[in-house]
């Protein structure tokens, strides 16, 4: 059965799709695979590097989902449940996520295992939220995995060790979300920004080479509306909307693209931006497609592109139609410059050694991944070029 991710940039027309029922019933799977590709789950195909290789045999575990269970401040999915569904249901018990970010159509296991994040000072990532995780590794034994145990390596673990069943992940109460959008130039918006991240709860800003103008967003705490406002916002437009926290985080992506984005070490977030503006100006001034910078905390995750302290990412995209290897060739040097690490889920031209330098738990997560999958079931071509 032909298979393509979101972007449509990688194709698996050759490529069996298994579709397990439940955990057990996965766990047989992967215990009796003897195929000569790799196991891998597909999630949403919102990832942008071939984690998914054509002959590889996919994973669809849209069975595994829902909440299973809720209690003292924790919440079990299992792992296949969207996160544009997580919202809903946890609004009859009046609680939320901590944090979102602003595409909601993938699952909660690939933006977990990839890192996947919004924005804010003192803000995670999606991983760093997650108080424990099961799953079912390349012998088919499951797992429980927990803050005792691995939970560091297996949080943003690439789906290497194993395949998610369930993650248990911090909730709050509920809350509402007040997102306002202004339109200024790059000056402003760069002289404002510190002081703006310490008087909201999130923000970021979009900056676009056609135009070089910065669109700011900011969103802020309020109690649930009883009226949401949930008109979307046209790009670049200025305006207002609130609602729940669930329902204001996501934007609609009409447009498909690809992406690449780099943590970048805070304090040299800004510095790094406008050099990449130099840079894209000089060379991509006709882009129209925006840089997106923000502001997130630093985890403990082994391999998590926010490991050790708050960061800033900067993300450059272009449609999915074009080509994007000129673009992103100019840019990545410049990210990589500033102490940048990548996006799992984004494009990039890493190779082994670089992650030596970047990942100093990495050999203690390559042997993890011998011992809980010795026959490199969930080894794909590119990421063997990483990690075997």
């Amino acid at each position: 059965m032909s298979w393509q991710n979101w972007s449509g940039n990688v194709r698996c027309p050759r490529s069996r799709i298994e579709r397990p029922s439940d955990v057990n019933a996965l766990a047989k799977l992967i215990h009796a695979h003897r195929g000569s590709g790799a196991l891998r789950a597909l999630g949403s195909g919102h990832s942008f590097v071939p984690f998914w290789a054509d002959g590889d045999t996919l994973l669809d575990l849209s069975a595994l989902s829902g909440l299973q269970a809720v209690a003292d401040g924790v919440a079990r999915f299992s792992a296949g449940t969207p996160l544009h569904a997580i919202g809903p249901m946890l609004a009859p018990h009046d609680l939320a996520l901590v944090n979102m970010g602003d595409i909601d159509r993938q699952t909660l296991a690939g933006a977990v295992a990839t890192g996947t994040h919004g924005t804010g000072r003192g803000l995670g990532s999606l991983s760093s939220a997650v108080e424990a995780l099961e799953l079912v590794d390349g012998s088919g034994r499951i797992h429980r995995v927990d803050a005792d145990g691995a939970l560091d390596a297996a949080r943003v673990g690439l789906g290497l060790l194993g395949v998610m069943t369930a993650i248990e992940i911090r909730v709050i109460p509920a809350y509402g979300l007040l997102e306002r959008n202004q339109r200024e130039s790059v000056e402003h918006c760069l002289e404002q920004f510190d002081s703006r991240l310490e008087q909201h709860r999130h923000h970021e800003f979009w900056w676009v080479p056609k135009l070089d103008v910065c669109i700011s967003k900011t969103l802020d705490s309020i109690a649930m509306p009883e009226e949401p406002r949930l008109d979307e916002l046209p790009f670049g437009a200025e305006g207002e909307r609130w609602g729940a926290s669930w329902q204001v985080f996501p934007s609609v992506r009409d447009l498909k693209f690809n992406e690449m984005e780099y943590a970048i070490p805070a304090t040299a977030g800004l510095d790094c931006f406008r050099a990449v503006r130099r840079c894209m100006l000089e060379q991509f001034p006709k882009l129209f497609w925006p840089v997106e910078y923000r502001i997130l905390a630093g985890d403990a995750g082994w391999l998590s592109p926010t490991a050790g302290g708050e960061v800033a990412t900067v993300s450059i995209h272009l449609a999915a139609e074009e080509d994007p290897t000129a673009l992103f060739a100019a840019v990545e040097p410049i990210l990589r410059d500033h102490g940048g690490r990548p996006h799992w889920g984004k494009r990039h031209t890493l190779a082994r050694a670089d992650l030596e330098a970047l990942y100093p738990r990495l050999a203690d997560f390559l042997a993890l991944r011998r011992e809980w999958d010795p026959d490199d079931r969930f080894l794909t071509g590119y990421l063997a070029e990483l990690f075997l």
